[in-house]
């Protein structure tokens, strides 16, 4: 106990007092400078504030539909997280579960939420190399969204992704059978002129694959091999010079220049007629046929008609890419009638076999949905021609019997070095034959794997345009088929 009558102790009891009442005021201190930032933070009936928001306007795009009104890209909004204190511009962008992440930063001032438009893709995985994407700014930036940038109104496409959805997984599954590079599909519909679904798989490593800003249908070009022995047969028909009961033979060499070109396998049924030579692939048979035709004034001049020398518009001011043709003088003509020596888009390839199969001086197969049907424009030749179609894509599956599937394999081999090729490997076919309602492509390149002997187009991609047949038959207006046909 202290002696207040102590000087001593007087005295500390002072400096204690002194020291007590310093803590006191340092700690009132403190609260009043706590309570303080609290205000500034911001109390709302005893609720501390949320943090601040605010909205970012970018021009919101069209709503893109397939042709039943499902939706494929929309714009709406969603949120980011900013750091102003830290000058750290986003912690997270796109967040939309803000309601959960809101109470988290809950009073803290420098977090601001902002809201922001972004482009939205419910079918994103099946339809990025046909729609496009927009920027982190929401700027369309490729394909059709790049057109759209420009557009106000919503638009239509002939897509059906119901019938998309079940090709990509057909497509898919032969895929990883056949080990492709990369596999392609397009199915169009014949009356409308238009695009009913387009599936692209890229197969490879993630750092060899084509950038998403392309389409594959219109940016990628190629020796398409023996379905332009169609073209040959077409242009030969057309200049009257030849008869499709008139037989070849395709047992004597040919060659083109000082190369001997042979037919693999070798054809056993010689000499052949037209139709024959179709059937089997004769390479020699084809020659033979355009050895009838001149090169410049007949045979050039009907495959610049069906469009195979320009490109070709696809919809939404998206243009193929230009053909690439070596020569159409001395032997480098006679590589053409066999698929080589004239790289063209798909696109342009099925527009070709469209002009032939509906008869049309003009036809263009796009994305933009129509409502008028084109009436087919039949005539002596493109009647032939589908009839040696049917002929030559004879088949015992079940679903070519059904919906009288006509159509012609290609394999053609691209040289990478001097010890290294692949092959491009196409089906082309249309059902049903004798009323044409849809054409079909389905393409490889490089299949590793094959459902029966030789590495052809026979053993690859026509089995798996089967496969998928089988999954979307039900899909398609094939209500009303005469299977009854006319022979050869």
């Amino acid at each position: 106990m202290y002696n207040l009558s102590n000087e001593t102790d007087y005295k500390l009891l002072s400096k204690t007092k002194n020291y007590y009442n310093f803590f006191i005021l340092t700690i009132l201190s403190l609260f009043i400078a706590v309570f303080t930032r609290l205000i500034f933070l911001g109390f709302d009936n005893g609720n501390i504030s949320k943090p601040n928001e605010r909205e970012i306007n970018f021009k919101a795009l069209p709503t893109i539909y397939d042709l039943n009104k499902n939706i494929l890209a929309y714009s709406d909004y969603n949120y980011s997280i900013k750091n102003i204190k830290n000058k750290v511009k986003y912690l997270k962008r796109n967040i939309p579960l803000k309601d959960i992440l809101e109470p988290i930063y809950e009073g803290n001032p420098y977090i601001k939420f902002e809201k922001i438009l972004t482009r939205k893709y419910p079918h994103s995985v099946i339809t990025n190399n046909m729609i496009g994407h927009t920027n982190i700014d929401h700027k369309g930036v490729s394909l059709i969204e790049k057109y759209l940038d420009q557009k106000n109104n919503d638009i239509d496409l002939s897509l059906d992704i119901q019938i998309q959805k079940k090709i990509y997984d057909s497509l898919f599954k032969d895929t990883i059978i056949l080990n492709p590079d990369f596999s392609m599909n397009v199915l169009v519909d014949l009356s409308r002129e238009e695009i009913v679904s387009n599936v692209f798989l890229d197969n490879r490593n993630v750092e060899d694959r084509f950038d998403q800003t392309l389409l594959p249908l219109k940016d990628l070009k190629f020796d398409f091999g023996s379905v332009f022995k169609t073209f040959t047969i077409f242009s030969a028909l057309k200049n009257n010079k030849i008869d499709i009961n008139e037989y070849f033979d395709v047992d004597q060499p040919v060659y083109i220049g000082s190369k001997v070109i042979n037919d693999f396998p070798r054809n056993s049924e010689i000499p052949m007629q037209v139709g024959d030579i179709l059937k089997k692939s004769s390479n020699r048979g084809a020659i033979l046929i355009r050895r009838n035709l001149d090169c410049q004034s007949e045979f050039k001049t009907d495959l610049d008609q069906i469009g195979l020398l320009n490109s070709a518009q696809i919809g939404f001011e998206m243009i193929s890419v230009e053909p690439t043709v070596n020569n159409f003088r001395g032997s480098y003509c006679d590589n053409i009638p066999f698929g080589y020596g004239l790289s063209v888009s798909s696109i342009q390839l099925i527009n070709a076999y469209g002009k032939i199969i509906t008869g049309r001086e003009n036809f263009n197969a796009t994305f933009e949905k129509k409502e008028k049907q084109n009436e087919n424009k039949y005539n002596k030749i493109s009647n032939t021609v589908n009839k040696l179609l049917f002929y030559a894509n004879e088949s015992n599956n079940e679903l070519y019997k059904n919906f009288l599937v006509a159509g012609k394999t290609g394999t053609a081999d691209q040289i990478i070095s001097d010890d290294k090729k692949f092959q491009n490997v196409t089906y082309i076919s249309f059902f049903p034959y004798n009323n044409p309602k849809y054409l079909n492509l389905t393409f490889m390149q490089n299949p590793k794997e094959k459902y029966g002997k030789y590495m052809t187009a026979g053993n690859t991609v026509k089995p798996t345009f089967y496969n998928l047949l089988k999954e979307i038959y039900i899909y398609l207006d094939l209500s009303i088929i005469n299977t009854k046909t006319k022979e050869i």
